[in-house]
């Protein structure tokens, strides 16, 4: 614990696997019993920290007879574990300062004690983590679409087009009115949200309509900026171009848009 609190230790956090995203209930991963520990079998996709982290809390189906999610146990796994391996480095789209990997479970052994809460009710500690996880990026995701909006300002306020700046424009001008309006709301639901989650309130809908409607907006935001850009918003060396690139994960990692409406749909 004091090497996760001071940073000196990196944690990833395992759940996803190639057929099993936000579906848990897919889970393919195994651990079963084996004296007085487990053994774990089973591979793990789209892992961040995967390629650099010390140590890993691992999914596993510890029930097979469970239904749906049940049955599931949290383990805590370390790095250079017998058994244990990154099984390779993944090149993604954006976020390219972050390291992700496919992690591979090879008859991993691991004492009772590295079990993460209790033996199959691990998948409401992963529903937890998720009401947390959705917050933060929907408010990653607000402060992107914030800055990126700021950026665009300045750049059509100074680029000359038509006699004139592109701020100008009455397209241009409405259309970054009503996209930081937007960012605005989204804002405050991510604070809303929040304060709900900190009060102990049952708020899986609300979360699930930040992580929803701020991973799409932020997305919609960036197309705008790069587009109102021209041809510098497709460039490297545009801070846009990059941010754009970054934004696309917004509406996928941590639930999938589509997972959140059908979340929200259930509680309505």
């Amino acid at each position: 614990m004091p090497g996760i609190t001071s940073g000196k230790s990196v944690c990833a956090v395992a759940v996803t696997e190639p057929g099993a995203g936000s579906d848990v209930a897919g889970m393919r991963t195994r651990a079963v019993r084996d004296g007085n520990g487990w053994v774990i079998n089973g591979t793990k996709m789209f892992i961040t920290n995967g390629v650099h982290g010390d140590l890993f809390f691992v999914a596993a189906k510890t029930n097979t007879e469970a239904k749906g999610s049940r049955g599931v146990t949290i383990f805590a796994v370390e790095k250079g574990t017998a058994g244990f391996s990154v099984g390779k480095k993944l090149n993604k789209t954006g976020w390219l300062c972050s390291d992700t990997a496919e992690l591979v479970f090879d008859n991993v052994r691991v004492t009772g004690d590295h079990i993460l809460g209790e033996v199959d009710k691990g998948f409401y500690a992963i529903m937890k983590n998720f009401q947390n996880e959705r917050t933060v990026l929907g408010a990653m995701a607000m402060g992107e679409a914030q800055k990126a909006i700021e950026l665009t300002l300045d750049y059509v306020k100074d680029r000359p087009a038509f006699g004139g700046v592109l701020w100008d424009k009455q397209v241009i001008r409405h259309r970054l009115a009503e996209r930081a309006a937007q960012v605005e709301a989204g804002r405050q639901l991510v604070y809303s949200a929040a304060w709900k989650d900190a009060q102990g309130m049952d708020c899986v809908k609300e979360v699930s309509m930040v992580k929803a409607y701020c991973g799409d907006l932020v997305n919609k935001v960036m197309y705008d900026c790069v587009q109102f850009h021209g041809g510098m918003g497709y460039m490297r060396e545009t801070p846009v171009e990059r941010m754009s690139r970054d934004a696309r994960i917004q509406a996928i990692g941590g639930g999938a848009t589509e997972v959140m409406l059908e979340e929200i749909a259930k509680r309505l």
